[in-house]
């Protein structure tokens, strides 16, 4: 297991507990057999390390609408890991740092609604195209956290429909 790895599994088991707001790096490292170096060689912080920890389930999941998956499966793949994991996220989502893990998810969302778009054949330089990717990312982004956040008791599928139902026809018009 590599040293992010190490890193990230023992920021997963300190979330499971508190808010990623009240963790120090000092409590990630001592949780491993690493120095704070070893943390800071990686990692500009605490915060960049939870982002690290977001990306490994979000491409694989939500992020592969890229690679083939329907729009549907992708963001159904990533409900069912946000409910696996939901302790985790729900403490890291609690976050109110501007670093936080919302702003890193809405950036990593608008990214994979850009390529997405350009594969499918979009103008996504557009000043329409571009409000509507930002849209998308920001409300989708911040419906799942919300639906996580209040303790998922909306069906995932009804959520996954919702979201897609209101998304903008500038990108509803490119999705499969």
């Amino acid at each position: 297991m590599n040293s992010k790895q190490i890193l990230a599994d023992s920021l997963e088991k300190l979330l499971m507990k508190k808010n990623l707001d009240n963790i120090q790096v000092s409590e990630i490292v001592a949780g491993t057999s690493l120095s704070r170096k070893t943390f800071y060689r990686h990692f500009k912080d605490k915060y960049d390390l939870a982002n690290w920890y977001f990306a490994q389930f979000y491409e694989v999941t939500f992020g592969c609408i890229t690679e083939g998956l329907t729009w549907e499966d992708a963001l159904l793949c990533y409900l069912n890991i946000c409910q696996e994991k939901y302790c985790v996220l729900k403490n890291a989502y609690a976050s109110r740092d501007i670093n936080g893990l919302r702003g890193y998810d809405i950036a990593a969302t608008k990214k994979t609604y850009e390529k997405y778009l350009m594969i499918k054949g979009a103008d996504i330089n557009t000043e329409t195209m571009r409000f509507a990717i930002d849209i998308a990312a920001r409300g989708g982004t911040d419906m799942v956290i919300e639906w996580l956040l209040n303790g998922m008791k909306m069906e995932k599928s009804k959520l996954v429909c919702l979201l897609k139902q209101t998304l903008p026809n500038d990108i509803l018009n490119y999705i499969d």
